[in-house]
């Protein structure tokens, strides 16, 4: 990991909130990538770093092509 991989993760979130995303409920990953992307949040190595990041925090979950926020997201967002 690298020190902008927290950025990258911090934007992420910033999706979720723009979504008004609450803990437990999920937003599907292709979208979410889709808008980190259009957003110019960073190229798709970046996303991938973002969600790798998030997950390792606890922020997010992958679940079936979805991306769930936690708790412990929500808290950070």
């Amino acid at each position: 990991m690298l020190p902008a991989d927290e950025d990258y993760a911090k934007g992420l979130l910033t999706i979720f909130t723009a979504h008004a995303v609450r803990p437990g409920q999920s937003l599907r990953a292709s979208e979410v990538s889709r808008e980190f992307l259009s957003r110019n949040l960073g190229r798709p190595f970046d996303y991938d770093a973002a969600v790798s990041y998030s997950e390792h925090r606890g922020w997010i979950r992958r679940e079936f092509g979805r991306l769930r926020l936690t708790g412990g997201g929500f808290a950070e967002m």
